[in-house]
This record gives C-alpha cells, sequence and structure tokens, in this order.
C-alpha cells in the first residue's frame, strides 16, 4: 500500500480547493497505531485532539516510524464555506432501515459524503482523507472516519466485511452476529465479565489463512443501551444516578426499545480487559434466540447451509465509506460468507433469552 503524503493532491474543483485548504489549517497532531497501522491525525481544534486522544488512549503511540502503512487524516472543525455542490446524490438506506443518512457526490478527484443529521463532511480525494464541519459535538463520526480508513486498509486485498462483534481468549477468537435488536453487542459485554478480551463492536474483517479464518476488528467501543447498564453490575458507572432510577423504573419491553447511547470503555469497566483487535476465528455464533420465550437458551452446532436464512445478518457491504474495498466487492455474496463460515466452527444461539447463561456457554465451548 503506497503511503498517503503529508499534503493533499493537487486538484482544481472548487469543492476540492476547499478541503485542502482546510487540511493545510490542521497543525495539531497525534499519532495512533493500529495492530501496525499508523494512523496521523491532524486537526485544528485542541478540544477535538484531546477528545481524540481519550477515545484512541489504548492505540496512541509517539513513534509510528517503524510501520510498513500509514495515512495521514485531517480533522477540521469549522463552519464549511459553500463547496458549489448542489446536485448531491442519496445514499439509499441499507435493508430493513429508512432513514437516509448520507448524501455523497463524486467529483474528479474522489468522492465527498455529507451527513445529513450533523453537517460533517468526509473528503476521499485521491490519497488524502479529510472530515470537516460541526466535529467537536459529533466526534464520534470522527472516530467511525478513522475506523473506516482502517477497515479499507485490511480489505484492500482480500476477506469480507462482516456485520458482528468479535471477543477473544487469547489466540481463540469468538464472532457473534444476529438480526438487529438482538442483543449481540450485550452479549459480548457480557462475555468480557468472564474474562475474555474485546476485539471489535459491530464490524469484522474476516479473512482465510493457511490453517483457518482470522478475525481483526476496529478501534471502536461498544455503543450500548441503558437496559444493557441496569442489567450489568460492571457497566453501572456509565449512567447517573437519576438516569438509572429512570430506567429501572421503566417496563422491559420499553427498555429494550429505548434508544440512548452510551460508549463502553470496556477497557475501564472490566479489570484485565484489553483491546485485542486480531485473533484466529475459533468459533462464530449466530443470535437466533426469542426474548418472549421463557425456553433457557440453547447452543446448537450448524453448517452455514442448514441456516441460510441467518446468513443475511452477517452480510455488509463496504459501501461508499470504503471505497478501496468497494471496488473489490461491489457487491456482496451470500456464498463467499458461507465459504468462510464453513471454515469456522460455527453455532447457533436458540431459545430465550439469558445473557449470563448464554455467555457461559459459549465461553465453554470457546475455550474447549
Amino acid at each position: 500500500m503506497s503511503t498517503a503524503t503529508d499534503s493533499t493532491d493537487e486538484s482544481n474543483s472548487p469543492a476540492a480547493t476547499v478541503f485542502q485548504r482546510l487540511a493545510a489549517e490542521c497543525g495539531l497532531s497525534l499519532s495512533v497505531n493500529f495492530d501496525g497501522f499508523a494512523v496521523q491525525l491532524r486537526t485544528n481544534s485542541a478540544t477535538l485532539k484531546a477528545k481524540l486522544e481519550q477515545y484512541f488512549a489504548a492505540f496512541r503511540t509517539a513513534d509510528n516510524s517503524d510501520v510498513l502503512d500509514s495515512t495521514v487524516v485531517f480533522a477540521a472543525d469549522v463552519s464549511l464555506p459553500d463547496l458549489g455542490i448542489s446536485d448531491w446524490q442519496v445514499k439509499q438506506p441499507e435493508p430493513g432501515k429508512q432513514r437516509v443518512k448520507e448524501h455523497f457526490r463524486k467529483i474528479d478527484e474522489g468522492i465527498i459524503v455529507r451527513k445529513v443529521q450533523t453537517g460533517v463532511h468526509l473528503a476521499y480525494l485521491g490519497s488524502s482523507r479529510i472530515c470537516a464541519g460541526p466535529l467537536v459535538e459529533n466526534a464520534n463520526q470522527v472516530i467511525n472516519f478513522v475506523n473506516n480508513i482502517y477497515m479499507d486498509h485490511l480489505l484492500r486485498d482480500h476477506g469480507q466485511l462482516f456485520h458482528a462483534a468479535g471477543v477473544c481468549d487469547g489466540e481463540r477468537g469468538l464472532g457473534l452476529a444476529g438480526r438487529s435488536g438482538k442483543g449481540k453487542s450485550t452479549l459480548a459485554l457480557k462475555l468480557l465479565e468472564t474474562g475474555l478480551d474485546f476485539v471489535s463492536n459491530d464490524r469484522l474483517v474476516v479473512q482465510a489463512a493457511d490453517d483457518g479464518l482470522i478475525m481483526r476488528g476496529v478501534p471502536k467501543y461498544p455503543r450500548i443501551n441503558p437496559g444493557t447498564i441496569v442489567n450489568q453490575d460492571a457497566l453501572l458507572p456509565l449512567a447517573s444516578e437519576a438516569d438509572l432510577a429512570r430506567y429501572r423504573s421503566m417496563s422491559k419491553d420499553a427498555l429494550w426499545e429505548l434508544e440512548e447511547k452510551y460508549d463502553a470503555f470496556v477497557d475501564e469497566c472490566f479489570d484485565g480487559c484489553q483491546f485485542q483487535l486480531a485473533a484466529r476465528m475459533s468459533l462464530f455464533v449466530l443470535i437466533d434466540w426469542d426474548r418472549h420465550s421463557a425456553d433457557a437458551p440453547m447452543l446448537s452446532p450448524a453448517q452455514p447451509a442448514d441456516v441460510i436464512d441467518l446468513i443475511p445478518a452477517v452480510m455488509k457491504a463496504p459501501g461508499i465509506m470504503l471505497p478501496g474495498a468497494s471496488r473489490r466487492i461491489p457487491e456482496v455474496s451470500v456464498d463467499d460468507y458461507c465459504g468462510l463460515l464453513a471454515q469456522t466452527s460455527l453455532y447457533v444461539l436458540s431459545g430465550g433469552v439469558d445473557f449470563r447463561l448464554a455467555a457461559e456457554l459459549i465461553r465453554q465451548q470457546l475455550i474447549r
């Protein structure tokens, strides 16, 4: 992979010129290293720099001179001037979703993405990666931008993007996936309570190796709902006492559906837990339980062909946020995912919802 230069590419379009100027104004810098892939973050905002330093604390480094792959990411906290773009295209929501989250526009130098709700803009211009807009109040979108750049790097040659969480016991990794609302993040956190380490919250890059599968995560902490917090002692400090009282007064169904998000800093919440970005995928669990069932959870071995209706929950197209990967994988295929899952121990979690018991069943299977 060619290393991105410290300056933006030469270009002539009005929008690209604006982003070049904004990037040149980013004089504050911090460096991070994601399992050998170095990112130098440059910004014009001391407040944003402090937020990113806190979030990426486990990956910060003072010296990236020995890495083979690196890139520079510019983050300009500004009120954006007119980009001269009026004909934005709508990025259609994913299957099962209705809200439009992004508009985009292809230009000669690359692509610009506009976040509809926040006004944050992401520019992919040649080898340059620049985000701009109200970034201090939307630091999570800068974090996502950085993580997308890392995923694009991981997917440049081979592998598939999985919509899955990941934890591990040493080199033995576990992937978790299921349809929306099945609780994969909550189950992953319950597994951390049993002594496992954290690999990734919602995205895994899965690649075939000579002796099995390698799963690679991104440095993104779980974004969890209040129902997860009130049911796990290690997470209670994330919410205020007033909010905890409000959550505990709600019905189980209302709490399950409540959309209030918290960042769960797992290395602070769980003693001894570490962020480990790569492991061998020894086990993969498809979550298919029913929260209205009174049955105990059950873990059953399966073959991909036997659970073909669950495979789409695992699939994730790279899309416009991962431009390099989307050129290699313009469309995702069920067969590609089944081919990878056939190379690991695949299980289905069914029955009723009991996170504690399910975590113990899965952990026992993982460490066998």
